[in-house]
């Protein structure tokens, strides 16, 4: 009996658990077709944003416009895309820490001068196959 319940209780907990995941879309912009690489990296802590991604999907820039489609866990993530022209696996940059390849993030916002905060790139993720469009600058 007491077999019984544990396995029913944990099939609930990961209903639950695969439950709050949600799918969602992001078409990435402005892409350079045949050139390289897009890189689409997502966190969800600001002491890890632009360290550590918490997900990570590369493909092939062989559209204007790429489509990926991951799955989170409801939240708030900060998301960034940019694309690895030269398919080194990193975003090249000048001596100022300037991206010397096309970059975008998540609220298409655009620094002045430095790097974003989480806080600058940060959505809530709630709905599934809900949909945002980052563009490449």
């Amino acid at each position: 009996m007491k077999k019984l319940i544990l396995s029913v209780l944990v099939l609930g907990v990961s209903h639950f658990t695969h439950a709050q995941q949600v799918k969602m879309n992001v078409d990435v912009t402005n892409v350079q077709k045949g050139k390289g690489t897009v890189v689409l990296n997502v966190y969800n802590k600001k002491q890890n944003f632009l360290k550590t991604a918490c997900f990570s999907k590369v493909q092939k820039a062989n559209l204007e416009t790429m489509k990926f489609q991951i799955d989170l866990p409801r939240g708030t993530y900060a998301i960034t895309v940019f694309q690895d022209l030269d398919s080194n696996g990193k975003l090249n940059s000048n001596w100022l820490g300037m991206p010397k390849e096309p970059v975008g993030n998540s609220t298409n916002f655009k620094p002045d001068g430095g790097a974003p905060t989480f806080g600058d790139c940060s959505i809530y993720v709630l709905k599934n196959e809900s949909t945002i469009a980052i563009d490449l600058y």
